[in-house]
């Protein structure tokens, strides 16, 4: 794992943030279902997640007007969509790259993200799942901007956008191997 993923016991900026120990949550069976506010767009999750993480950036605490944002990650094709065109903007994230978050064309909320540099992977909106809040983040990032909270023991805590998805997959699937689908960690 590179050097600069900062792991559990050492010292680094967690911002306002505090570790704690923590029960880690099973993960939730799928399919996952979700949607947008008015249910012109839905969709479900088939495959496993990839990951999940929070993020404390500024847009990441405005968009949804909260001290941050869980996303979920899935391949692309573990997900399956209905529904109507959806509205998009393109932003740059923190990285540099280009952030496309697809929204709701009716009502305008965030849905997921297609990240450009990432073709195969989608970012899902933890808010828009119908039984949301229930995976525990395995990373959180941009913690320089973070509020006062604490993470479980085992979450990988990162300043700025540093960090590589396969890096934080493969902390996700230490967390959360394989073999224990569907068991509490």
């Amino acid at each position: 794992m590179p050097d600069r993923l900062l792991r559990p016991g050492l010292r680094h900026n967690l911002g306002g943030m505090k570790r704690i120990a923590f029960s880690r949550p099973r993960l939730p069976a799928l399919p996952l279902e979700g949607g947008c506010r008015c249910g012109a767009v839905r969709y479900a999750v088939n495959a496993r997640l990839m990951a999940v993480n929070a993020c404390h950036c500024d847009d990441c605490e405005r968009l949804p007007g909260g001290p941050f944002a869980l996303y979920l990650h899935v391949a692309k094709g573990g997900l399956e969509t209905l529904g109507e065109p959806r509205g998009r903007f393109i932003r740059t994230g923190d990285s540099g790259h280009a952030i496309p978050p697809e929204r709701c064309a009716q009502r305008g909320n965030r849905i997921w993200h297609l990240p450009e540099v990432a073709p195969d992977l989608v970012i899902l909106c933890d808010g828009t799942l119908d039984e949301s809040r229930r995976a525990s983040p395995a990373l959180h990032m941009s913690t320089e901007y973070s509020a006062a909270d604490a993470v479980a023991a085992d979450t990988l805590v990162v300043g700025s956008f540093q960090m590589t998805r396969p890096a934080l997959w493969a902390r996700f699937s230490e967390i959360y191997p394989a073999s224990t689908e569907g068991e509490p960690a």
